[in-house]
């Protein structure tokens, strides 16, 4: 049935005759096959780029005189609205609020707004609306619709409709500063780090990114290898935080076929992959020190050998390493080793927080908002009092806590504005909130020391009762790793004695 409907309506628009009346046939046709009400095509006016009834079986010329001369008075709808396809059911706003026939009291309708579009980037030549009155087929109506829509707008060029480009607040926004690749940012502590990347542009020595969570330091990787000599080489990453120990190894080196229970292909590592490019390693802190030694030889001689195999390969990679950790404070507990950290430490950039470079906040909210609009073609904006709470806030989760807040309230938008309903009161709580910056060094006096590490012993003590010796428990509470906490046991001789629960 709906062929033939296709077919019909494709024959009657590739006629000589009168366009407008046969896109008003068109709509007549419709009406008899498919379950809808109040078909109509709004055209534009082009020299006040207003959309005005043009077609409507159902809509008086009275009604329709009326409506265009109040549309004639208010403000232009956003091109991105009129851009979006949409299904609207009763307790939603339309936009359009087209004049509507009665219906049946009682009765179940969605009405389908759909931009007759000639190609993506165009201000849609007409807007067609439909009101279904059968909820249950109300998703194939609305891929029939879109289908004639395209008929429609390939039928309107032809015969010489002319296609506006969008001029639109959301293309006429203000051009973000990024201050390289993609980071976005004016403070001077980020253009000190993008003045350094420059620098090292010609060199494939190692670099280290200290930062804490959420800074972005994935971001400076990419971009210390994309404005390298070697930028099209491969750029891989791998977070050491996330895989166990085997399966980093596995990661990194590759493997051979039976190296181990599954293995059944042979499988490149991620040295392999990046040679003549950049490896990042994300928290490289947290690698255990015989995994380091391994680390450490590819990096002096460019050389491993894959997982099970003899066969040894040889690799030209930049490594640039990450981490939250200090490692010269890791170096002194023995968790990392002195010569890798060396190796690593040849150039060293320091990421500073968001509460560090407070000027560069609005800037990423603003980022974030275009971003989303221009995913969901969407006009969403903040109000002034919203981004100024938001620019005060420490944000310990940094950029990355900062967009997903964006999105979150992005995603409960209301009446095309950012929505921090029962957001604020958490956001609040964090207000306060600092976290220590990352140093390369620490000065203390000798008693200063000795201090500290009585506080350190007891908080660890304190930590192991509240866990009744359960040392993984006890990490948690202080919010180390266990084998950071296994060091400093050994380091400050305690005794661990498990508490028997159940007596």
């Amino acid at each position: 049935m709906y062929l033939n409907l296709i077919n019909q309506i494709g024959k009657l628009l590739n006629s000589d005759g009168d366009l407008m009346r046969s896109m008003n046939m068109v709509l007549i046709m419709l009406q008899e096959y498919l379950p809808i009400r109040n078909p109509c095509l709004l055209i534009r006016d082009n020299v006040i780029n207003k959309y005005f009834i043009d077609l409507g079986p159902e809509i008086s010329e009275v009604e329709k005189n009326q409506w265009n001369q109040r549309t004639a008075k208010l403000p232009s709808l956003p091109a991105l609205k009129l851009q979006h396809e949409m299904i609207l059911y009763p307790d939603e706003p339309d936009h359009l609020q087209l004049p509507c026939p009665s219906l049946g009291e009682g009765q179940a309708f969605a009405t389908i707004i759909q931009p007759v579009t000639y190609q993506q980037q165009h201000l849609p030549l007409c807007i067609f609306s439909v009101i279904v009155t059968e909820l249950a087929v109300v998703n194939d109506v609305g891929r029939i619709i879109k289908f004639i829509a395209d008929m429609l707008a390939v039928s309107m060029i032809a015969r010489g409709f002319p296609v506006i480009e969008i001029q639109d607040s959301f293309q006429q926004q203000k051009q973000i500063p990024k201050i390289i690749d993609n980071i976005v940012g004016q403070s001077e502590k980020l253009k000190q780090i993008a003045d350094i990347i420059k620098r090292i542009s010609a060199s494939k020595t190692n670099v280290l990114i200290y930062g804490e969570s959420g800074t972005g330091k994935e971001l400076i990787a990419s971009a210390i290898h994309n404005n390298s000599l070697h930028r099209k080489a491969p750029f891989i990453s791998v977070n050491c935080a996330a895989l166990s120990e085997n399966l980093l190894e596995s990661e990194l080196f590759g493997h051979e076929k039976g190296a181990f229970t599954g293995a059944s292909n042979t499988r490149k590592g991620r040295f392999e992959l990046a040679d003549g490019g950049t490896l990042f390693l994300d928290e490289i802190g947290d690698t255990s020190l015989g995994f380091q030694a391994k680390i450490l030889r590819v990096i002096q001689e460019g050389q491993f050998e894959r997982l099970g195999g003899s066969k040894t390969i040889n690799v030209d990679v930049r490594v640039v390493c990450a981490t939250n950790v200090l490692l010269e404070q890791a170096v002194e507990n023995g968790t990392f080793r002195e010569d890798l950290y060396y190796r690593l430490n040849v150039i060293r950039l320091e990421i500073p927080p968001l509460r560090e470079r407070r000027e560069d906040i609005g800037l990423l909210i603003d980022y974030f908002i275009d971003k989303f609009n221009e995913q969901t073609r969407k006009n969403v904006r903040i109000r002034p009092k919203d981004k100024e709470f938001l620019s005060e806030l420490d944000w310990p989760g940094n950029v990355r806590e900062l967009e997903n807040t964006i999105h979150s309230a992005f995603l409960m938008e209301q009446n095309n504005y950012l929505n921090f309903s029962g957001k604020f009161k958490e956001l609040s709580r964090k207000r306060a909130v600092t976290k220590k910056p990352i140093r390369s060094e620490s000065v203390s006096t000798p008693v200063v020391k000795d201090q500290i590490q009585l506080e350190e012993l007891e908080a660890i003590e304190d930590a192991l009762k509240s866990a009744k010796g359960i040392q993984i428990k006890a990490a948690e509470m202080l919010g180390i790793s266990l084998r950071q906490l296994r060091y400093r046991i050994r380091k400050y001789n305690i005794i661990v004695r498990k508490i028997n629960i159940n007596g």
